[in-house]
């Protein structure tokens, strides 16, 4: 659109000490600039205003705003007036996305487009065209030599697939003893060596896994690498299977298929992975409420630990036709 464009990002992790897009995006070459704040930076009237002076300063031509999934009238009529009044001289991206309005039938009847196709296409409205995304991060060798270390011992294996039993709402996890069960299956019919990734909180998820799975095929990480790290990780990895979480973004930035199992808890499609080789395991058509904790849990653990097998072996088994045809795995 633009070649010459100084592109600043505004973003916020929420309190401090949370990781963010600042973690993950440092020093990407298509950002010119990381404008990070917290909860705490806007919190007084005089910190307010200190923080709209500053977006001020910046002499702002286009506001872009990312939509948010469940941003309500107020919450755009704020961002409208914070794009004017920092002085953006054109602004787009004001739009309410999702309503809880019969929810039941949008869930069972309705299916969206990704997240990254719902921006492109928002992006091509306006003008600003481009057939896909293309995703890159500036990962340095200190980093992926850190990964590189921490897998040398068991890298005896040929396969290398990444579990993420955890996530932010415990409504959205498939029962640990299952990610046990799957995880024995493919370490027996592919030889798998599975890395568990997650934060600090879920390391006993991760513990009850490789207990059951057994150590010597399971490498537990939870809680030891950050954001980029995990991409490092990514980048040697052939499956990723994961509950509806950021890992499966992750995992799909660096073109890695993924399983994932999903619940009723969005209408299908928007928080998808981007890209074609993915495999997003769901039940609908419940009889119980959708905006309801209980009935998400219960969506969840209706996925069997065969149907995630199969999906993983349909992934894995293309994979190897692939390694035969080539000589060559990823």
């Amino acid at each position: 659109a633009n070649p010459n464009a100084h592109i600043c990002l505004i973003t916020s992790p929420g309190e401090r000490g949370r990781p963010g897009a600042a973690e993950l995006l440092k020093g990407v070459w298509y950002l010119d600039e990381l404008f990070v704040y917290h909860q705490e930076d806007i919190a007084s009237l005089k910190q307010k205003i200190s923080f709209i002076r500053s977006l001020r300063a910046r002499k702002t031509d286009l506001f872009i705003q990312l939509p948010e999934d469940l941003a309500g009238l107020r919450t755009l009529f704020r961002n409208i007036i914070l794009a004017r009044v920092v002085g953006a001289r054109s602004a787009f991206g004001f739009v309410i996305r999702t309503i809880q309005l019969f929810k039941k039938a949008q869930v069972d009847y309705l299916q969206d487009e990704t997240e990254v196709e719902s921006l492109l296409n928002m992006l091509g409205n306006y003008g600003i065209k481009t057939r896909k995304a293309e995703f890159d991060f500036n990962i340095t060798e200190h980093e992926r030599k850190k990964v590189q270390d921490m897998l040398k011992k068991k890298q005896k294996n040929s396969n290398i697939i990444i579990f993420s039993p955890g996530g932010k709402r415990p409504a959205n996890r498939w029962p640990v003893e299952r990610f046990a069960e799957l995880a024995e299956r493919l370490v027996k019919r592919y030889n798998a060596l599975i890395a568990i990734v997650g934060n600090d909180g879920e390391c006993c998820l991760a513990e009850e896994i490789a207990k059951k799975a057994g150590k010597t095929n399971t490498l537990v990480l939870t809680g030891k690498l950050t954001l980029r790290e995990t991409i490092c990780l990514l980048e040697k990895t052939s499956l990723t299977v994961s509950n509806s979480t950021g890992t499966i973004h992750l995992s799909a930035a660096l073109g890695v298929p993924t399983v994932v199992i999903d619940s009723v808890r969005n209408v299908p499609g928007r928080w998808f992975p981007y890209g074609e080789e993915h495999q997003v395991l769901y039940h609908k058509f419940l009889s119980c409420d959708y905006r309801e904790e209980i009935c998400i849990k219960k969506s969840i653990e209706t996925i069997t630990v065969d149907e995630v097998f199969e999906g993983c072996d349909n992934i894995l088994s293309r994979h190897e036709d692939k390694k035969a045809q080539s000589g060559f795995y990823r």
